[in-house]
């Protein structure tokens, strides 16, 4: 006797599996094993009074370089050079048309909200480990 698929099989076997995962739910609320507890570790972040006032200064004078790093918007087409930059090496998302970019002074760029945290953890870039140097944004036009 072959086994016939039809309406009235199909919605059985959807009731069972309706059933079966109604069962683990009831097993996983009534089971009183406690669950586990993950424990953040400790962060380096701490709120800014907690900071000592030359730290503050330093971390305002790393926004400050940071923020006269120039910006843009992204164009594939307006890029002259024949090896096309298609991805933020940070987050690994390719470029969309439009999207905010910061330039290095390496000349490598990347998404603004991307660079702009790297560049309050290491002053260097992602790319080729060039420092990124309050001397060398002289030699950039700022908008």
């Amino acid at each position: 006797m072959l086994f016939r698929i039809s309406v009235y099989n199909t919605e059985f076997f959807l009731h069972v599996c309706y059933l079966i995962c109604l069962l683990r739910n009831w097993e996983i609320i009534f089971d009183h094993t406690p669950i586990p507890i993950y424990h953040p570790t400790p962060s380096q972040a701490r709120l800014a009074t907690q900071l000592t006032e030359e730290e503050q200064i330093r971390i305002a004078q790393r926004i400050g370089l940071i923020q006269h790093l120039p910006k843009g918007i992204f164009d594939p087409g307006s890029e002259p050079s024949e090896k096309k930059i298609k991805e933020c090496v940070i987050c690994m998302l390719d470029f969309v048309y439009g999207d905010p970019i910061r330039f290095l002074p390496c000349l490598h760029i990347y998404h603004v909200n991307c660079i702009d945290d790297w560049l309050m953890r290491s002053f260097t870039c992602p790319s080729c480990m060039e420092p990124v140097d309050a001397a060398l944004l002289s030699s950039y036009e700022t908008n």
